[in-house]
């Protein structure tokens, strides 16, 4: 299971209102069953007023919180199911598509147990190390434990007993190389799809021309070659998108990636440039057809954009599409 961003996001909200004195409940999608609009391992917490990240995209966060308020729920860790509690209880919302979601349920009591447990959770998520978390059913219980990154992958969700144990990975990431305005459109896009984004180059004369850092809810760029960029921060995980439009800094992070395990790599530019650097690539590095079929130039899916927010749309559709196993033909 992937911890997403967004994810995080409602981490820090959660230590927050901890920090402020107040209890919540704390809601994660552990199974979906036909059509669902949240993944596995989504997260929701409310207070039964206040609201922070979602199950359904609105509709089941309103029916959780009426069943708050009716005290449907006991203060214990337990798996509840929508699309079934029709039968157990009086009617409430469900989910227009049809399909049925169920919830690993907690409520987290405003103590100095609870703040150490959410402080370590986001330090966990934050430092993007794999990671366990161990719920005990019809109690109050649960740990959290680092995992060995070399281990063999593990299921998302196992439930022996009264036990769950959720098990995160690293999160995606984007690695963009070279500034400009289409590296700044994906990586908003990215951000706002849950990815970790990181943004290279070395020209530092063009530094005033990048607008998004973090101060403006952005990403600083990280003044660095390119070489060097793609095998630091490069996993399994990481899509790396060749945006510079400079062979010089372009070429040399695609001769490093190709030695990775990226899922995604992609170089922008028309047929011809990409003509060119696929030659480029066999003459000087010696690669051969089979490497250089994981390059998806030009990149992103053919929808005819021009602009750079339409060619961020179709690059991060491309590689929303590759991270979930969906082939072209599929589309």
């Amino acid at each position: 299971m992937l911890m997403q961003l967004t994810d995080i996001a409602v981490l820090e909200h959660a230590n927050t209102l901890l920090s402020n004195n107040h209890s919540f409940w704390l809601c994660t999608i552990t199974n979906t069953y036909g059509s669902a609009p949240r993944p596995i391992g989504s997260l929701f917490i409310t207070d039964g007023v206040q609201r922070f990240g979602s199950i359904s995209g609105g509709c089941l966060e309103d029916a959780f919180v009426d069943m708050l308020n009716d005290d449907y729920f006991n203060k214990c860790n337990q798996v509840f199911v929508y699309g079934e509690h029709g039968q157990q209880a009086a009617s409430y919302a469900e989910l227009p598509c049809g399909g049925r979601i169920q919830l690993l349920i907690e409520y987290i009591d405003a103590n100095q147990i609870e703040r150490d447990y959410f402080q370590q959770w986001l330090d966990l998520a934050h430092d993007q190390r794999p990671y366990q978390r161990t719920v005990h059913l019809d109690s109050q219980s649960r740990q959290l434990c680092a995992i060995d990154s070399n281990a063999p992958p593990l299921h998302s969700i196992e439930q022996i007993g009264d036990e769950i144990k959720l098990h995160y990975q690293e999160i995606f990431q984007l690695l963009l190389i070279g500034i400009g305005l289409v590296s700044e459109q994906i990586a908003r896009l990215g951000l706002l799809s849950g990815f970790d984004v990181k943004v290279c180059d070395m020209r530092k004369e063009l530094s005033n021309t990048w607008q998004f850092d973090k101060k403006h809810g952005g990403v600083d760029i990280t003044w660095m070659s390119p070489d060097d960029f793609v095998s630091q921060y490069t996993t399994s995980n990481s899509a790396v998108l060749a945006l510079a439009h400079d062979p010089r800094l372009d070429d040399v992070a695609l001769m490093t990636v190709f030695e990775s395990k990226a899922f995604y790599i992609g170089a922008m530019g028309s047929v011809r440039t990409t003509e060119k650097r696929l030659e480029r690539l066999k003459r000087i590095c010696g690669f051969n057809d089979q490497q250089l079929s994981r390059l998806n130039a030009p990149i992103g899916l053919h929808i005819g954009s021009k602009t750079p927010v339409e060619i961020a749309i179709a690059t991060m559709a491309d590689i929303i599409r590759v991270r979930h196993g969906v082939s072209k033909q599929e589309l």
